[in-house]
């Protein structure tokens, strides 16, 4: 059985013989990007740099860059991809926020990789809906228009929706099994808006892209950081197949195998902020078998992964290598 047929298996709760594998140093997925913009305005700052005049109109003193929307990003010590400090939506009076356009050449160069026959099952990173908000707004203004411009947010929602299914559609055939995206909905203990307020003005934009997702043959997996527990049905509802947790140790993972791990996969590492940071070698192989052992009991529902950057997030590779090779050793459902 190939990786592709394991992961799909796991993805829609078809008897796979063992949980899924996307560490860096094996894998049964592999990504391409969703998209390539065309005839893009000149942006003397796109790159990372000391820039007087955003410096001057940010009153960030670190790099900055300025992004094809309009967003102006900063950091420090040329670390991270930075946090937007100046929307670009000041006003929603006046605001302008054009969608550039994709490049349709994309589209046969994915189709000249013959993706159908890979053996690793196909992802695609697709845009993000919220963040696109939180960013053209930032967050504390994006927050409150919840309240105090409903309108406004289901306007700008489902013009960002829009762009992104015509994004899917030009991929129509291309052998792309999955659609990955990411919006970060919680803190450490809550959803950042109410569910009501979730369901009122964002969850038809998500029911949006994964119908169009699920229209041309690819599942739908969103990251998303914090606990959102009280999005989760919604979510489901709306159409996620999977979702990527980094801290599924937040909810914990308990639950999230015995409520929700026979209707949709996750795609987890061991617990980056519980876990894997004590570098306790007991308690990091214990818990790598307890979620193996979790899953089993599950029918699946799990591709475990690693954490991508080990080293921001200050965790030893040795560290989650103790945990990898637990868990490949306990895969079999």
């Amino acid at each position: 059985m190939t990786s592709k047929e394991i992961i799909k298996r796991l993805i829609h709760h078809d008897t796979p013989p063992r949980i899924g594998f996307d560490f860096l140093d094996r894998s049964d997925l592999t990504g391409f990007g969703s998209r390539r913009y065309v005839n893009l305005p000149d942006n003397p700052y796109d790159a990372w740099g000391k820039y007087p005049e955003l410096e001057k109109l940010t009153g960030f003193n670190g790099e900055t860059r300025r992004d094809m929307f309009g967003n102006i990003y900063g950091r420090f010590e040329g670390k991270t991809k930075g946090e937007c400090i100046r929307g670009a939506i000041q006003d929603w009076e006046d605001y302008s926020y054009p969608i550039p356009k994709f490049d349709p050449a994309y589209r046969e160069e994915l189709l000249q990789k013959n993706l159908t026959a890979c053996d690793q099952y196909v992802f695609v990173s697709g845009g993000s809906l919220f963040s696109a908000l939180r960013d053209a707004r930032l967050i504390s203004n994006a927050l409150a228009d919840t309240i105090t411009d409903p309108d406004a947010v289901t306007d700008f929602m489902e013009k960002i929706s829009d762009h992104e299914v015509a994004v899917i559609k030009s991929l129509a055939g291309c052998g792309i099994d999955g659609w990955f995206l990411g919006d970060d909905w919680g803190t450490q203990d809550r959803t950042l808006i109410s569910p009501e307020s979730f369901r009122e003005l964002f969850k038809g934009a998500y029911k949006k892209v994964c119908d169009a997702a699920h229209e041309v043959g690819m599942d739908v997996i969103m990251h998303s950081c914090g606990y959102n527990y009280a999005f989760l049905e919604d979510l489901i509802d709306a159409g996620m197949d999977g979702f990527q947790f980094d801290q599924p140790d937040v909810y914990p993972t308990e639950v999230l195998a015995k409520e929700f791990a026979n209707r949709v996969m996750f795609h987890s590492p061991v617990d980056i902020q519980k876990v894997l940071p004590t570098g306790n070698r007991e308690l990091i192989e214990s818990r790598a078998l307890e979620m193996c052992h979790l899953f089993r009991e599950a029918g699946g529902g799990w591709i475990a992964k690693d954490y991508p950057s080990y080293q921001d997030i200050g965790i030893d590779p040795v560290w989650a290598k103790w945990a990898e090779d637990v868990i490949v050793e306990n895969c079999r459902l």
